[in-house]
């Protein structure tokens, strides 16, 4: 059985990061790679219709072992960034809830002391 990888080395320098569209949200793409832009000339494509494509460009003065570990965070980063998403879908409004209940009293005293 052939394992898959999801991170590839395209040439010197260049790497690609391919993520399923059933997994990762545009969103959580996007907000990932642009915390990676000071490591990495990035660009961000859609592969085919199941997958996303985040290309990485290695900036001068890193070593080898410092961008594996840089593309790796960048995976961990993507995950982290969906389950938010996911977490706010969720229980978004019942935070919102929380917070109405939470901050009315400061409200309501801020009106009636005006």
């Amino acid at each position: 059985m052939k394992r898959e990888t999801f991170i590839e080395q395209c040439d010197k320098g260049l790497f690609l990061v391919k993520l399923p569209k059933a997994f990762y949200e545009r969103e959580a793409v996007f907000a990932a790679a642009y915390l990676f832009r000071d490591k990495f000339q990035l660009r961000i494509d859609a592969i085919d219709d199941g997958y996303v494509g985040v290309w990485f460009q290695v900036k001068e003065g890193q070593a080898e072992n410092e961008v594996k570990i840089a593309l790796g965070e960048y995976c961990n980063e993507v995950l982290d960034q969906q389950v938010r998403l996911d977490l706010d879908k969720r229980y978004g409004a019942l935070r919102e809830t929380i917070y109405e209940h939470a901050f009315n009293p400061l409200k309501q005293r801020n009106v009636g002391g005006s």
